[in-house]
């Protein structure tokens, strides 16, 4: 009977590995470049996209406490592709019934369980493992594998809690896993297939080497538009850059309205500006991120996309926590006034998004 080395981290259930067909092995058995896990640990995170990948931090410190660990991450179909080409992550799962079904049947030696509702929750009780740590479903509510996992849920769903939270996420979701964190970096792959959109942006754009090219991403959700900037202060910050960068407006499907708005507004005062096509993949936008010296940003998945890439970065805070962002000492946070009377509001407000000025990004620019 044809013998099969489950335990080598190579090994594919679907298929042979590399090794097996470029060498003409007949089974695991003759293989002599094997390598057996020390570990198999089951990360579930699914998003939301920025908090996925603010999550990757984890992979690394992981890998650090369990080497030569096999470390899977289920996520959802739209968070993989930030997780593609991660040498801390050794497979990658969405979300969806035929894994659902596989990881129920698969045992593990750890399971970090990281979202705290259903039915997330309800997967985390049926994954056999010998170590649990985060998130379960208990009784109709979210409860905690482990006590140190009980601030990041107290602080989630209870807002005066978050209020007086001084903790990054990473700080708390490192804390949720009894690991140490050592400010381990979010991780971000361009492939060379990413790059060269970029260049061919930088072309079809007619953008120069020396060109500085300056970023500024406006999102705001539908689910959170009090986390706008002001239109007009948007196009008076532009209207006073203009002469030292050559501006790209970034944005993604939710802004595939506003752009041309307001890239129409520009144009009716003279001012003409890039802007990257709304419609572009995650990483494509990422590249085009890449591009760019400096970025302005509200607190968003581009803040993170940023982060990642190691870009100098302004970002306005309206209604969110400012505190749960780690800066890598690339982030300058400029903090509305207003934030603690709008905190966590999901409504536009003129006088929140009005309530940072133009000044004071300029400054903090110039400081930075």
């Amino acid at each position: 009977m044809t013998k099969w080395n489950t335990k080598c981290r190579f090994f594919n259930e679907n298929y042979a590995c590399d090794t097996l067909t470029s060498e003409s092995y007949k089974s695991c058995e003759e293989c002599k470049f094997s390598s057996l896990y020390s570990k198999k640990i089951l990360i579930i995170k699914l998003g939301a996209l920025g908090d996925v990948l603010r999550t990757t931090p984890l992979a690394e410190a992981i890998k650090k406490k369990y080497p030569d660990c096999l470390i899977y991450w289920l996520t959802e179909e739209s968070s993989a592709e930030l997780l593609e080409n991660n040498p801390y992550i050794d497979k990658i799962l969405t979300y969806n019934l035929d894994n659902i079904l596989r990881l129920q049947q698969e045992k593990f030696n750890i399971l970090f369980s990281l979202e705290i509702d259903t039915p997330t929750t309800l997967l985390a009780n049926l994954i056999k493992a010998d170590e649990k740590f985060g998130f379960y479903f208990d009784n109709g509510s979210t409860s905690c594998f482990n006590e140190s996992a009980e601030e990041y849920l107290e602080t989630a769903f209870l807002t005066h809690l978050k209020l007086k939270n001084r903790k990054t996420y990473q700080e708390m979701i490192f804390q949720a896993c009894c690991l140490p964190y050592n400010k381990e970096e979010i991780f971000l792959e361009l492939t060379d297939t990413e790059k060269k959109y970029a260049e061919k942006f930088k072309q079809e754009k007619n953008i120069k080497e020396n060109d500085k090219l300056f970023g500024i991403n406006f999102s705001s959700s539908s689910r959170w538009p009090s986390k706008a900037w002001a239109k007009e202060k948007i196009i008076e910050l532009i209207e006073k850059m203009q002469d030292n960068y050559k501006i790209i407006i970034l944005g993604g499907p939710e802004e595939h309205e506003k752009m041309p708005q307001l890239i129409e507004e520009l144009k009716n005062k003279g001012i003409n500006v890039l802007a990257n096509n709304p419609k572009n993949t995650i990483k494509e936008f990422s590249s085009i991120i890449n591009l760019c010296e400096k970025i302005i940003v509200t607190d968003s998945l581009s803040l993170h996309l940023a982060t990642a890439l190691k870009k100098p970065i302004i970002a306005l805070f309206f209604s969110t926590p400012p505190w749960e962002i780690e800066d890598y000492e690339i982030v300058k946070k400029l903090n509305s006034p207003l934030l603690e009377k709008y905190f966590f509001t999901n409504y536009y407000s003129d006088e929140l998004a009005n309530s940072i000025l133009v000044e004071e990004v300029i400054q903090a620019l110039e400081n930075q």
